[in-house]
């Protein structure tokens, strides 16, 4: 197997893509969960994404970060330690879940919601392009969820190992996604909780719908 260990989870708000995403880390043989919680929750603003949705204890200092990771979830708010440099947070978060990964046997994985909003166009913070480049050695795993893929960094978009798609409508998306075998028309005409999933490693294509 090659080293690329990066999926993205691509779709429009409400189709799915967030249950895939939450369902996947509660089911998955997992033995760390580094989830970055920069998002606010669209049910209740005044918390964050994972924090909310999982019933999490947001971890801001060095001792929820610890103790979070004794746990197995580790539900990182970066407006604590790094409030108004949230890029700088970014580089923290992947470079610690990097290295704690490197004494955690079994598979963990990094999630990061809309990571486009934390990296400039032209590059990504080297500690992420390492866990792009190499995460599969440590059996470090990341998942990004997006309503926008076009919008995602080269540098993550050459590193993607499996892509799934939910609705999708904008032109943008659409092209992006065409450039991974996806048919834009089929992708646009996608009804909620269906997706379509492309290993582009091996080819494999599967194409479902969530039951909720």
């Amino acid at each position: 197997m090659g080293q690329r260990n990066v999926t993205i989870n691509a779709g429009l708000s409400g189709t799915g893509k967030s249950t895939l995403g939450i369902r996947y880390l509660l089911n998955a043989d997992l033995s760390v969960r580094f989830l970055f919680d920069a998002e606010s929750s669209e049910r209740d603003p005044s918390r964050n994404e994972f924090e909310h949705r999982l019933s999490l204890p947001a971890a801001g200092t060095q001792y929820e970060l610890a103790l979070g990771l004794c746990q197995g979830w580790v539900a990182f708010d970066p407006s604590v330690l790094f409030a108004g440099r949230i890029d700088d947070a970014l580089a923290f978060f992947c470079e610690w879940a990097w290295e704690k990964s490197a004494t955690i046997p079994g598979n963990k994985v990094l999630v990061i919601d809309e990571l486009w909003k934390y990296c400039k166009p032209q590059s990504i913070p080297v500690e992420l392009a390492t866990i792009v480049q190499s995460g599969r050695k440590r059996g470090l795993h990341l998942l990004v969820n997006t309503q926008e893929p076009n919008r995602l960094n080269s540098s993550v978009l050459n590193g993607v190992s499996e892509m799934i798609c939910f609705k999708l409508q904008s032109t943008p998306a659409l092209e992006c996604v065409e450039k991974y075998g996806f048919n834009p028309d089929e992708v646009r005409e996608l009804q909620q909780f269906e997706c379509i999933a492309r290993n582009l490693d091996s080819g494999g294509e599967l194409r479902g719908k969530l039951e909720v």
